[in-house]
């Protein structure tokens, strides 16, 4: 009798299962016919992800993090900083900010690239400080003159999309990682407990009414890749789930959160 009663039960939850997998199905494709149909913008059902799994994150900062990253750039530290957050070394100085940001200036022959590229080298540096990097681009057309490669901080396999560092190097060397594009976490993310994400339909949907409203142009949504956006605006420093959204003419970020959506190059 029991078994019985166990098999039913095992029937009726998977009774039910079904029957959420379609309901979720069928609202995905209404979702992209109402985006045709109200913006003439296709979407291939098979380009459409899971649900977002990732959380949001808070990420204090860590300042014995910040001093060995530093040693691991500049060498032996000769001056460790005070309210500048600068730090030198035998290597050159640097400099850290609160909210992510870093520079740092390298003294002549303190980094040649003796073997390898430009894009191994900068992956291999950024490995030495604790960072997963991938190379995002590369302008290595005058090399060994001059080179510049941007790459792309990544927490556990998951990028962060405004979290990236330029790399410049001048006569087989490098010499400076710039300051205004160049940014790191500052410390180890936390989950932010109470997050919640939107569903893959009402962002869709949300979409829909953005481009009505911002007589947004495009005809086909392209690429759909998870990640986050980082708020370094506020205390602690946040990691927010967020779509990259590519389309015909232009990408999006879509925050997961909030459903807000903005274009990557802003308008001017």
């Amino acid at each position: 009798m029991l078994a019985c009663v166990n098999l039913f039960l095992l029937v009726l939850v998977l009774h039910r299962q079904q029957e959420s997998r379609s309901y979720s199905e069928n609202a995905r494709e209404d979702a992209i016919t109402i985006l045709w149909n109200t913006c003439r913008i296709e979407l291939d059902r098979a380009l459409l992800p899971e649900e977002m799994e990732l959380v949001p994150m808070v990420v204090e900062r860590d300042q014995d993090l910040e001093q060995s990253q530093a040693t691991a750039l500049l060498g032996e530290l000769t001056a460790l900083p005070t309210d500048s957050m600068r730090y030198e070394g035998t290597k050159g100085i640097a400099q850290f900010y609160i909210n992510g940001a870093f520079s740092a200036e390298f003294l002549e022959g303190a980094y040649p690239v003796e073997e390898g590229t430009p894009e191994e080298f900068a992956l291999s540096l950024m490995d030495s400080l604790g960072i997963d990097a991938q190379v995002e681009s590369a302008d290595t057309s005058a090399w060994p003159r001059q080179a510049v490669v941007v790459v792309r901080q990544s927490w556990e396999g998951v990028p962060i999309f405004a979290c990236t560092a330029t790399l410049v190097f001048q006569d087989g060397a490098l010499r400076e990682i710039q300051r205004d594009t160049s940014h790191r976490l500052v410390g180890t993310p936390q989950a932010l407990s109470g997050g919640s994400c939107l569903d893959i339909v009402t962002l869709l949907l949300r979409f829909a009414d953005y481009v009505k409203q911002n007589s947004r142009v495009c005809s086909e949504i392209t690429g759909l890749s998870a990640g986050y956006a980082m708020d370094a605006q506020s205390e602690p420093t946040q990691l927010i789930p967020t779509w990259y959204v590519t389309t015909d003419n232009g990408a999006y970020y879509w925050n997961a959160v909030t459903g807000d959506i903005r274009p990557e190059q802003p308008d001017a």
